[in-house]
């Protein structure tokens, strides 16, 4: 993908709309802050449940269409205007994500430069991902493509995600995503991006640049994210790597991101943020405590 630090724009966006959710299937929401299993008008799901929209002051901005349990599309709403939005859509074989298609929609067609990614994926014996290639266009024009291979360890816990870049054959760029597990949490996440060789190689002679997402503190409930698909969510923040915290199993409560280049080789902060949420008697989260975000859920 093109790592131009837009990614770091997009993580300050899109964390305005991160963890928060309500558990009716009604939308707009009137959750109430002191009773927040009520919803408005819709009933109380006590069972299990699968993500169906975020919604921030009343607008969605994240939508994910299921059959049962099976994520047919998602639907991300973009700042870039009020019907910019990338749209999602997997493909399975034999019960498993095999390909996972990303594209841009504007007022409801494809712009002419519009820019997509086609992932896919192979597994281990495991059921691990073990390898994933990505191809990217702009508008009908092929644009750069990635290979992505993994590192897990011991425990099966994803350690790296090593991405090389190539521009027609040849390769020009390289990002390592290192992770940092606590549990089954990711506690810190840094991208470390530079430049390679013809033939793949880290490029000795150009400085790496690092972006860390620090995780400083979890809860103990249930990530929304979780009840999708995770190799999704894998390819989602590969697009964007501020998402990688949609796989974690708990919600993220403390963050701060910063940035080190060769220019500046002292950690610069880019973002800091403390979040706090409510949450129903199943566990999972119904709403930011200012209930200015939610999530609406399906029942199973």
């Amino acid at each position: 993908m093109i790592k131009n630090y837009f990614f770091k724009v997009v993580a300050v966006i899109l964390l305005a709309f991160t963890f928060s959710c309500d558990n009716t299937t009604d939308d707009p929401i009137n959750n109430n802050k002191n009773n927040p299993n009520t919803g408005s008008g819709g009933s109380t799901i006590t069972g299990p449940r699968i993500l169906h929209k975020i919604v921030v002051n009343n607008v969605t901005n994240q939508e994910f269409v299921t059959t049962g349990n099976v994520l047919q599309k998602a639907v991300f709403k973009e700042t870039s205007g009020p019907a910019s939005f990338l749209i999602g859509e997997p493909t399975y074989t034999s019960g498993k994500i095999s390909k996972v298609k990303f594209w841009q929609e504007v007022n409801g067609s494809v712009p002419a430069n519009g820019i997509g990614y086609e992932f896919i994926i192979t597994y281990d014996s495991a059921g691990k991902i073990n390898y994933t290639t990505c191809q990217t266009t702009l508008g009908s024009t092929q644009h750069f493509n990635m290979e992505y291979s993994y590192t897990y360890d011991g425990s099966g816990k994803l350690t790296k995600i090593a991405e090389k870049k190539k521009s027609g054959s040849t390769y020009v760029q390289f990002t390592n995503y290192n992770f940092t597990m606590t549990g089954d949490n990711i506690t810190k996440m840094s991208a470390e991006t530079g430049a390679t060789t013809p033939s793949g190689a880290p490029d000795p002679s150009v400085s790496v640049t690092t972006t860390n997402y620090n995780y400083s503190s979890y809860d103990n409930k249930i990530n929304p994210y979780n009840t999708l698909p995770k190799t999704f969510f894998v390819t989602w923040a590969l697009v964007h790597p501020f998402n990688f915290s949609a796989l974690s199993a708990n919600n993220y409560t403390g963050l701060n991101i910063e940035t080190i280049s060769p220019v500046s080789p002292t950690p610069i902060p880019v973002s800091s943020y403390t979040l706090s949420f409510l949450y129903d008697s199943m566990n999972y989260p119904t709403s930011d405590q200012s209930q200015a975000q939610k999530y609406i859920y399906k029942a199973l």
